[in-house]
């Protein structure tokens, strides 16, 4: 679609839908139709694709955002269209139903309808819903057994013998008795807590006065148990709190996670988690906007305060959406205090689950790294075998080649291998060492032990891919190159062009990961022959200490901490060794002659 061949747009706000043919492929909001619509034929991307694709445009006039954000949420969970972030969620979330009856009963349901009933949730736990209901069936006689729609019985249950129901199916319920009850539950389940506390004391109080003493210690034992539902429990964060809910995002190059939390006088009832793919071009205000449409369309009733973790364009049409719905919300991002710290908890558990949900995707073989190093680098394949290699070395001493392997996107330690770099001749020269350990890796013995990699990870700059090269050149193979670069953690790719990526997409992160790998492969090695080589040093000049002794030593010791820190029975029990010569080693070392049995 062209942009001449759009229809005449208002300045004003409404819904649109991007149709080719008779498919919906997006539907959008907006303050100004015109500005918005038009603004697709010059943006890149999803935007631009989205008008490219589409062959006709509807919209719809409505009068103000709030109006526009409804619309939008029901027809794109009508449509569901291609191009839209859409929540997929297999999950049907738990309310609580008041059924609208002459005699009510309390329902645990997983759809919402247009009924007239009263609804609460969605929970995000069904042990949340467990334990309001079990509270409300113990100390709120309403009638359970009976059906819905209500049903007359015979008999009455043995819910009536226990005082847990007012029998209204056998007639036996006073009609005014049960319309407090159900008020009772009403103001719990709002959170009502005070009211009906005060409601319960009164009866108490009645109860007493007429020596319904048995009466007033029922009611004594609902006022505890709701005391005790509310109060400071270890589902309760800060009582002070009181009602809200509050949101965490984590996203991941072409991967996010939403996670929203549910507090009601201070306690905390629970989360629901969205793991949602295919998001690269996505932003995370869309992303957050698309939760906050699909969750609170349906979610009653709702708290007077939603608290988010950035700020978003439709904020205030939220805000007077959600207040459309009974009562008075404001959605707002906390600036202070502890609003701050509920913000900073669920931003960290979102990133935890998401970095979980990662690696459950890591260990069916699909690690959402090496797709996106497929597009990245423009790979023909997911390089499901990479292979990371890095230089080591102190001054020219112990130069140590590294090489480590990940193979799913995981590392597979068993085929970690460390090369001696030699013909140095004393001078430090990376570059050289780096072309000397490709060649050595594919032409000598590790190129029959090892398979070919889908990719190689070079640590470093152009200069070390480009040595890199040269050795694979040598080595008569052609094998996709990629360096990293430290100080910025940028991409390096042989021709010296450079890929910047975010911290958080999965292609850096799996590369990152597999750098300091490497780097940490070499660098232990290297420390380990620095470290053989000072103590062969040592051991030359102790009396006592022969070729033999020498050798037992550096076979059992790798730092000069290790042995300092035996006692001299100790490494008198070493093969080779008597109590005369430990002592003249610990003496050497300056450690001094501990006395038997105690630590140098």
């Amino acid at each position: 679609m062209r942009l001449e061949d759009l229809p005449p747009l208002p300045e004003t706000p409404g819904v649109y839908l991007w149709k080719a043919g008779e498919s919906v492929i997006y539907v959008g909001k907006a303050k100004n139709l015109k500005a918005r619509v038009t603004s697709y034929f010059h943006s890149e991307g999803k935007s631009l694709r989205v008008s490219q694709e589409a062959t006709h445009l509807d919209f719809i006039v409505l009068r103000d955002e709030v109006e526009a954000l409804l619309l939008e949420a029901n027809l794109i969970k009508h449509h569901r269209p291609h191009y839209n972030v859409l929540m997929k969620d297999d999950k049907h979330y738990p309310f609580l139903k008041l059924t609208r009856e002459e005699w009510p009963m309390l329902m645990v349901v997983r759809r919402v309808q247009n009924d007239g009933a009263r609804y609460w949730g969605p929970f995000p736990e069904a042990s949340a819903v467990r334990r309001i209901k079990r509270l409300v069936d113990r100390f709120f006689p309403l009638r359970q057994n009976s059906g819905f729609p209500f049903k007359k019985r015979r008999y009455p249950c043995l819910n009536h013998s226990m005082g847990r129901c007012l029998a209204p199916c056998v007639g036996k319920a006073d009609p005014e008795q049960y319309r407090v009850v159900v008020q009772q539950v009403e103001n719990l389940l709002d959170g009502k807590v005070e009211a009906l506390y005060e409601s319960l004391e009164q009866q108490m109080r009645a109860a007493a006065q007429h020596q319904d003493f048995e009466r007033a210690a029922e009611i004594r034992d609902q006022i505890t148990a709701v005391r005790s539902f509310f109060g400071t429990s270890q589902q309760a964060y800060d009582p002070e709190l009181g009602d809200l809910d509050f949101l965490g995002f984590a996203r991941a190059g072409d991967y996010a996670l939403i996670q929203h939390y549910q507090m009601r006088g201070g306690q905390m009832l629970g989360r629901i988690s969205r793991f949602v793919e295919g998001v690269k071009e996505a932003s995370d205000a869309e992303l957050l906007e698309a939760f906050l449409r699909d969750y609170y369309l349906e979610a009653t009733p709702l708290p007077p305060l939603v608290l988010l973790p950035f700020e978003l364009e439709a904020q205030d049409a939220f805000s007077t959406f959600l207040s459309s719905k009974g009562r008075k919300v404001e959605v707002r991002i906390p600036q202070r205090g502890d609003k701050t710290r509920l913000i900073e908890l669920a931003q960290k558990n979102a990133e935890t689950a998401l970095h979980t949900e990662l690696k459950v995707l890591e260990r069916k073989g699909d690690h959402p790294g090496l797709k996106g190093l497929m597009e990245v680098l423009g790979l023909s394949r997911r390089p499901y075998r990479i292979e990371g290699y890095d230089i080591s070395n102190l001054l020219g001493e112990s130069v140590v080649g590294s090489i480590t392997v990940f193979e799913g996107g995981r590392p597979k330690k068993a085929e970690y291998r460390r090369i001696k770099i030699k013909g140095l001749q004393g001078q430090p020269d990376d570059f050289f060492s780096m072309e000397q350990t490709i060649l050595r890796r594919f032409t000598g013995s590790l190129a029959e032990q090892m398979p070919i990699p889908d990719l190689i990870l070079i640590d470093g700059g152009l200069g070390q891919v480009r040595a890199a090269q040269k050795g694979l050149k040598q080595a008569g193979l052609d094998i996709p190159l990629v360096g990293l670069a430290k100080r910025e953690e940028t991409l390096v790719l042989p021709d010296g062009h450079t890929i910047g990526l975010p911290l958080s997409h999965p292609a850096l992160q799996i590369l990152i990961y597999l750098r300091d790998e490497t780097h940490r492969n070499g660098l232990e090695f290297h420390r380990k022959l620095r470290n053989q080589k000072t103590l062969k040093s040592i051991f030359d000049d102790i009396p006592g200490i022969g070729p033999a002794r020498k050798m037992a030593l550096l076979n059992h010791f790798s730092t000069l901490e290790e042995l300092r820190d035996m006692s001299v029975d100790e490494l008198a029990r070493l093969p080779g060794l008597d109590k005369r010569s430990a002592q003249a080693v610990l003496k050497a070392l300056g450690a001094g002659i501990p006395s038997e049995g105690s630590r140098a």
